[in-house]
């Protein structure tokens, strides 16, 4: 036992994911563009492990980011969809589809967190005062937000990836999954408002993603770090059956 631990310990230090100082953070200089949209409640109600409710009205958050330095070595890219959701009253953020272009990045996050990652395409540029980033699955754009970089400054811009986390976990097949509770820490050094914001959800063969009701509002692009500090642990939360799992396997596995 005491080997095991100690080859894990290693290992752990290896990746980068040894325990870090208050304020030594996972993510730096982390550059992420926000927008928050209504959402078809229809939709997305089946995507929802019990006891998790839709807030109303139904909204998600959606970002796309580019991670310039990481403590376990990986720079790269990823776009997801947060959907505003209750548990028993608590307000929380929950994601159904995340897509990542590095493969230890996807399995640090499906297997540490519940994040269910899948591999795609990027683009994110800034360029002639303007955002646009996109992701691209099996060649066909399925996620795209772009607008304005506004000169007006955000001195304090809404919660990005620093809101309360509740992510399904677990593996397909016939062992319950469970709830995953947690919340990163974020720091945000500068951020701007994304004026002329245009978000486009398209479904592709396995993104069945087409979930947005209306405009978008409230983007912003920020620059931030994230996972500094003493935050409590990953909690698991509630017990999750099987069967949901394997009837989203099209969303979080294809």
């Amino acid at each position: 036992m005491f080997k095991n631990l100690r080859n894990a310990l290693r290992e752990w230090q290896d990746l980068g994911l040894r325990l870090r100082l208050p304020g030594s953070p996972f993510w730096t200089q982390a550059r992420m563009a926000w927008a928050e949209l209504p959402i078809d409640a229809e939709r997305v109600r089946d995507w929802l492990p019990f006891p998790l409710r839709l807030a109303q009205p139904a909204t998600a958050s959606v970002f796309i980011a580019d991670y310039p330095q990481t403590s376990f070595g990986s720079v790269y890219h990823e776009a997801a969809i947060l959907l505003d959701v209750t548990l028993f009253g608590w307000h929380l953020q929950y994601c159904p589809w995340m897509i990542v272009d590095d493969d230890s990045a996807l399995i640090l996050g499906r297997e540490m967190l519940g994040y269910p990652k899948k591999m795609g395409v990027f683009r994110f540029e800034e360029r002639d005062g303007r955002f646009f980033g996109s992701v691209e699955r099996g060649g066909e754009e399925v996620f795209r937000l772009q607008g304005r970089i506004s000169a007006r400054s955000l001195p304090h811009p809404p919660l990005g990836i620093g809101r309360w986390q509740v992510n399904l976990r677990g593996l397909i097949g016939l062992l319950p999954a469970h709830l995953l509770l947690f919340r990163p820490q974020e720091t945000v050094h500068a951020a701007q408002a994304l004026d002329e914001v245009e978000v486009t959800l398209t479904a592709g063969a396995d993104d069945p993603i087409d979930i947005a009701a209306g405009a978008a509002r409230r983007a912003s692009l920020r620059t931030c770090d994230i996972g500094g500090g003493i935050l409590p642990p990953p909690l698991r939360l509630f017990p999750v059956g099987p069967f949901l799992l394997s009837s989203l396997t099209r969303l979080r596995v294809r």
